[in-house]
């Protein structure tokens, strides 16, 4: 296990309102090979910029004090070519001028993880990483954000949740340990299985974004007409489903 707690005592960017500050995390349930992305930050829309995931592949999370979503896209189509994780993440921070002020986590279809938080950032950061799971976090608004989300995540996978709940579970528990600095108002969930249909959510604005992101998660899995919808689509598993 790789534990990077206290690269907060390395962030040293002021403070801003204008940061696209995050908490986030990766997660694979090796069970079901199925990758899940959660996260949520103080700023809109992050859905479009911080989660990246490729069933069978890999997925990411790039936040910091300037997001830098090529190293996402790049770090997955590494992963798709068979490069080991950690040499892909060492690539991507070798060739960006701007690595001080990201901060990007990479996990494989394996469940192997790395990761870096660059310099540059606004404390309180975070950045836990091991087989399985990876979490982090910068402008957190205290150092019990990132355990606490590893301990929600880990209680509600041993208690025998699926994992979007689990990762929801992760992300509500961050929250309430001080979450975002500025408070939180867009949120985002992925999660896919190879041949799987996706969960892809986010809540771009909202003043309640977490809560309102496990709301539209329970609503649509409470939809009968929307469940309907699904089991008649092709998967890799049921091609021909209609």
């Amino acid at each position: 296990m790789i534990n990077t707690r206290g690269m907060d005592r390395q962030c040293r960017r002021p403070l801003s309102q204008e940061c696209p500050m995050t908490f986030s995390l990766i997660a694979l349930n090796r069970d079901r090979r199925t990758l899940g992305v959660a996260c949520a930050t103080g700023g809109p829309a992050l859905g479009g910029f911080v989660p990246h995931l490729q069933p069978g592949v890999g997925a990411a999370v790039t936040q910091g004090y300037s997001t830098n979503v090529m190293a996402a896209e790049r770090g997955l189509a590494r992963l798709a070519d068979g490069e080991p994780v950690a040499a892909a993440v060492a690539e991507l921070r070798r060739e960006d001028r701007g690595e001080a002020w990201r901060q990007l986590a990479l996990m494989n279809g394996r469940g192997e993880v790395a990761g870096w938080t660059g310099a540059s950032n606004v404390p309180v950061c975070d950045l836990h990483l091991e087989p399985g799971l990876a979490v982090a976090g910068n402008m957190l608004g205290s150092r019990e954000v990132v355990p606490a989300m590893i301990a929600a995540y880990r209680q509600a996978m041993a208690s025998g949740e699926a994992l979007a709940e689990a990762l929801l579970a992760a992300l509500g528990a961050g929250q309430r340990a001080g979450g975002d600095q500025r408070g939180v108002v867009s949120a985002a969930l992925k999660v896919r299985a190879p041949g799987g249909l996706p969960l892809d959510l986010r809540i771009d604005h909202s003043a309640e974004a977490v809560t309102a992101l496990g709301a539209l998660h329970r609503r649509l899995r409470e939809d009968h007409d929307f469940q309907a919808f699904l089991l008649r689509l092709p998967t890799g598993d049921a091609p021909d489903r209609h």
